[in-house]
This record gives C-alpha cells, structure tokens and sequence, in this order.
C-alpha cells in the first residue's frame, strides 16, 4: 500500500534511506566481502581460545572432582564401624555381627564407587580380619588379586599422590600402622576418553595429563610423533601452576601450550596446537584491518548522520510527545513542515490525543464506579455463620453457671459483632483489623473448652495507623478453626505473625492441625492463583482476590506447609503499590 501525501513531494523517507544506505555501503560491502574472504583465519584464533578455556574448565572441574573422591576417601577411614571391624576384627566379634560390620562397610563404599565415572573400583583391605572388602569384587579373602597390587604399590618409598598401573590410577590411604588399605581405583581409559572430548574443542590440538618426572601418563593420542612432542614438552618446564597459553618450538614447530594445574594428582593438563594452522596468514592482514577500519568508520559517520537528519530528528519529536502523554498532558499538537510520511504520523498523533482525551473523560469515572462496586460486592460475602454457636455456648455457659466465662465471650462477641456490622468506610487502621482477629480467636477458644490456644506478634507502633481493607485477616483465623482442628484435637495452637518494612506488610497465620495433605496445600495454592477468573469467592478466596484488586500483582494469600506441622497462610500487601490493578 503507497502512502498518499499532500503536496509534490517524490521521495519518501523509506526511498531516502534505501538510496542513502546503497551508495554508502557498495563500496564499504566491496572491501568487507574481500577483506573477509582474507581474514578467514581470525576465527581459528578465536576457536582456539575458547579452546583454552574449555581446557581450563575442563582441568578444574576434573581436580574438583578427583579431590572430591579423595576427601570421600579419607572420610570413609573414619567411619566408625570400620574403625570398629579393624579394632575387633577376628576373634572378639561373633559371627553374625561381624558380617553385618563388613556389609555396613561394604556399603559404604557404594557412594564413593558412583561418586565419578572415573571410578572403576573402591576397596578395602583389614588386616585384623585378613580380608579385602572391594565394590567390584566383594569381600574376598586375602591373599587375592587386588591385595597383591596394592601391597606392592604401598611399598614405594617416598609415597607419591596417586599410583600408576597400567590402565588404572589407584589412590591409597592407610591407617593404623598399615592396619587398613583404603584404595580407589580410577580408569585411564575414561580420562583419555574426556581428554579426547576436550581436544575435540579446537582442530589439530591434543591434550595430555603427565609432569617431568612422570612422563605422559594420559593422552589424547597414540601418534609416536605426538607423544614425543609432548614428552619434550615436558621436559621444557614442571611448573604445576595455571600460566597464560604461551608458544613452545619443539622440531621447529612453533606450538599454542596451555598449562592447567591438576593439584590432587600433582600433574599438569596441558594443551598444545600447531601454530601454523591457526596464524599462517594472520601477519598479512594487519595492515588491510586498519585500511578498512578507516573506510568503516567513514562510512558510518556519513550514513548515521543521514539517518539523523531524515529519521531521528522526526522521530525525537514523535517520542517526546509521548512522552507527554504518559505524564497525563494531552493537550497538545504536532506541527509538521514537511510532506512526508510524518507528517501523516504527527496527523495521526493529533488525531489519537484528542479522542484519547474524550474518551477518559467518558469512561474514567465510569470505571471506578465499577471497581469500587466490585470491591464492595467481595466484601459483603464475609458472613459470621460462628455466631449462632456462639450464642449457644453463652446459653450452655449460663445453665451450668459459668457466668464469668459467659460474660467474657459476650464482651468478646459484642465487639466481634460491633466489628463487622459497623456502617462506614471500606477501610480501617490495621491495629484495629489485627484486633478483630483476635477477639474472634478468643472466641473460638472459649467455644473450644480451651482445647485450643494462641500465640501472636504485635505488630509495630509506626503501622498502626495504615490502613487497610476491612475482614482479611479474621477469615484466615477463622479456616483454621474450620479445618485444621474440626476432627477436635487436643492442644491445637494458632500462629500469628507480624512483619513490617517501609513498602511491604507481612501477616502470617500457621497452625499444627494435621488434616490438611499435601494435595491439599497444593491445590488452595492454584485456587488462590486463579481465583481472579473465578465467578463464586468466598473465604481465603475472596481476601486473596481483594487484596490483588487493590494493591496489584503480588500482593494477597500464598499458603504452605507449617513447620508446626499444619497449615500456613501468608498475607502480603505491597503498600506501594496500592492502585496498580
């Protein structure tokens, strides 16, 4: 669709900004596609240094989890029924207790056999009952196969952090004079399988996990001419500690190193590309970066300040004037001087203000006629259906000749009814409010024969003068009695709590009823979150509902569980919000 404008003007915006963007950008979009085609091996550099950092990653998150392992290890020595098996061991348990000291024992060992995918065994070995109790191989009796090798690894002198045999990688702990061999087992084949994965980062790189005088213990390769490159490598330098990717010449080839610190192995994880594949044409283009960072520069300067001309300058005036109406000022006007689509906008805007204008004259009042009838409505569903009981009990009190009792829950009752049957405004001062609900649960533990009690918080002096909608908290006073404790338990206790801060108040009430279910809880806490697009509310509902209506999102009844056991129901107003529904 053409937009059809008064005057003879032929070029419109769009066609302005499509003219101006193609003769500044052929040019800029011929030397780009060149330089670009060029400059292909700039993102090797950067694949490679987020090559490094997986790298990094990679080593940190592998030493966090071998200590992980070995501090499980050294916990399981503690644990007190091996501690118990190695001091009774043999002769002074009887059968039946010493098998279940090494099932115990045996199960303890579960948790650090599926601590890692690494792991492929944990044992031990307790020379008081000359036994081997392994996660792969049960309890055997020694001497076995296990027993042999990590005999013959505990003799080596001085210990070192872990011990490499073949595939596997054993980490070995004793206690006792040699009393326990605790041992763990960790597969090579599962490293040199993560290694690989993390080589896989950057193309042609390898990894390997070795130090000087250990050698290349795993690696991602089984290239000889690798391996001797890293075996060179390590001769080169020892140093466990993190360093910057550095370039290392091993057999005139110029190599990226990463070095990562693997501490709980006393090893280093190291990285290594070819630098030729990564850099063999990034010394040819310096110069043309800067050539074309010059041209850019240029050629933005130009074409932004194109669009401010044309675009921005018009669209400044546009946004300011709304501006103005977001602060309520509708009596306004855009004057255009020139014949283009803006000025059909400003013609718009103008139009779009004045019936703007008419129509909250029309409605506004209309409106909060409504939400006030609503709120009035959800205000006289509060009905006291407690008070015939009440009268009842005042009845039962005066024939048996409690008349002290019978006086006090009149006195109760009367202001209860005075309460909610008092004609005037919607809202009342919160101490008042918070009362109200405490006569009504001194009532009820009148009615109640004192089966049930209550405890509560006062609220701060700086907010008894807030004020707030009327019947919100007594409702939620009065589903407990109705629920929590209709199966007539004994010693049933009420909650309520009191916070306040500058914006928002808190009022919690919790009890130790026991029969409300977790569905249950469940299933109020959706009822309260759709309660809004619910025709009939009555109860929690209906103070959740009005509490939203009033003071906006956020603010109403959230429900959980106690920690005394029962229910709990959280009241929240965000005073500062007030109006934003």
């Amino acid at each position: 669709m053409k937009l059809q404008v008064a005057g003879n003007a032929k070029w419109y915006v769009y066609q302005k900004i499509v003219i101006v963007f193609v003769f500044f950008l052929i040019p800029l979009f011929s030397v780009n596609l060149w330089v670009n085609y060029k400059a292909i091996s700039f993102s090797k550099n950067t694949i490679i240094d987020s090559a490094m950092e997986g790298v990094s990653f990679y080593a940190a998150q592998l030493d966090k989890e071998l200590y992980f392992i070995r501090n499980q290890q050294l916990q399981f020595l503690n644990d007190s029924d091996l501690q118990k098996l190695s001091f009774l061991g043999g002769n002074n348990l009887m059968g039946y207790e010493e098998v279940s000291l090494i099932q115990q024992v045996r199960d303890r060992l579960v948790p650090i056999l599926e601590s890692s995918g690494y792991v492929t065994n944990a044992g031990v070995y307790i020379a008081s009952i000359g036994k081997t109790i392994s996660g792969k191989s049960g309890v055997t009796n020694t001497p076995n196969e296990e027993y042999e090798i990590i005999a013959s690894l505990s003799k080596m002198t001085p210990k070192p952090s872990f011990y490499s045999v073949g595939e596997s990688i054993f980490f070995i702990e004793s206690e006792h004079n040699a009393g326990i061999w605790s041992y763990i087992e960790i597969s090579k084949s599962r490293l040199q399988d993560a290694l690989r994965q993390t080589a896989a980062l950057s193309r042609d790189s390898e990894v390997y996990l070795g130090s000087e005088s250990l050698g290349s213990i795993v690696s991602s390769t089984s290239d000889d001419r690798l391996m001797d490159v890293e075996r060179q490598l390590l001769q080169e330098r020892d140093d466990q500690a993190d360093q910057e990717p550095e370039l290392k010449k091993v057999n005139g080839v110029r190599y990226f190193v990463s070095h990562n610190s693997i501490g709980s192995l006393n090893l280093s994880l190291v990285m290594y590309v070819d630098q030729n594949e990564i850099t063999r044409q990034l010394s040819q283009f310096n110069s043309l970066f800067y050539f074309l960072f010059g041209i850019a520069f240029v050629v933005l300067a130009l074409y932004a300040f194109s669009v401010n001309l044309m675009i921005h300058r018009p669209l400044s005036r546009l946004v300011k004037a709304f501006h103005k109406i977001e602060t309520d000022n509708l009596n306004l006007v855009i004057e255009s001087k020139r014949n283009d689509e803006f000025h059909y906008l400003y013609t718009s805007f103008n139009r779009m203000a004045h019936r703007l204008k008419r129509s909250i004259e029309e409605n506004y009042e209309q409106k909060i006629a409504l939400q006030q009838s609503e709120l009035k409505q959800l205000q006289s569903q509060i009905n006291p259906h407690f008070l015939y009981n009440s009268f009842f009990n005042i009845y039962m009190m005066c024939k048996v000749g409690d008349s002290d009792t019978a006086a006090n829950l009149s006195q109760k009752l009367g202001n209860y009814y005075q309460y909610i049957t008092r004609s005037g405004a919607d809202e009342v001062l919160l101490h008042k409010e918070f009362q109200h609900a405490l006569d009504y649960c001194e009532i009820q533990c009148i009615r109640f024969s004192n089966r049930i009690s209550y405890e509560y918080d006062d609220i701060p002096h700086r907010f008894h003068t807030v004020l707030v909608p009327r019947l919100i908290i007594q409702p939620i006073v009065e589903n407990v009695f109705e629920y929590a404790f209709e199966d007539g338990m004994m010693n049933g206790m009420i909650y309520i709590g009191a916070s306040c801060t500058d914006e928002t108040i808190r009022l919690t009430v919790e009890d130790n009823g026991e029969s409300l279910t977790d569905d249950q809880i469940e299933q109020l806490q959706k009822k309260l979150a759709t309660s809004a697009v619910q025709k009939e509310k009555t109860g929690l509902i209906n103070v959740s509902n009005r509490l939203e209506l009033i003071y906006g999102e956020g603010s109403g009844l959230f429900v959980s569980r106690s920690k005394h056991g029962g229910l709990k129901v959280e009241l929240i107003i965000h005073v500062e919000q007030r109006g934003a529904s």
